[in-house]
């Protein structure tokens, strides 16, 4: 009896098929993981930047007013936040109540803010599910964060 050494092609085909199969679940669950961490990362900087708008409402009896401004996006001078409002960097004087304005994790994404006297919303974007719920815009207020676009 002669023993043949080696793999078949079916045997071969088959262990290819498996292995796509593992890479293509590991990228999936990866892909998945990834968005969940920036989507985290957002909502840790809206909380950050919500802190600093209320320790400023406390000093001043309101909230900086702007029509609508991506925060610290190029050409906005909205790096650093102080006593006087969002600035750029070169303005800013003592009070600072934050170093550098959060921005989104991803290139080009910025917090869009819009305020007056007794109000604020904060526009961002989930890409996963979140405590929140899906998937969608979402703005921060004083009061909490719901999918209202209205300063409160």
């Amino acid at each position: 009896m002669r023993w043949n050494r080696g793999f078949t092609v079916l045997e071969l085909i088959i262990v290819l098929l498996v292995f796509g199969l593992v890479v293509t679940l590991g990228v999936v669950s990866l892909n998945s993981a990834r968005r969940a961490q920036r989507d985290a990362l957002r909502l840790s900087s809206v909380s950050v930047l919500r802190s600093a708008l209320n320790v400023y409402w406390q000093q001043h009896g309101r909230f900086p007013e702007s029509n609508g401004v991506d925060l610290a996006a190029p050409g906005t001078n909205t790096d650093v936040f102080t006593g006087e409002g969002f600035v750029a960097r070169e303005a800013a004087r003592d009070p600072i109540h934050l170093q550098q304005v959060p921005v989104g994790p991803t290139a080009n994404e910025y917090f869009f803010y819009k305020g007056g006297l007794d109000g604020y919303s904060i526009r961002f974007r989930t890409e996963s599910r979140t405590s929140l719920g899906e998937p969608n815009v979402y703005y921060a207020h004083k009061n909490g964060i719901d999918q209202v676009d209205e300063e409160k």
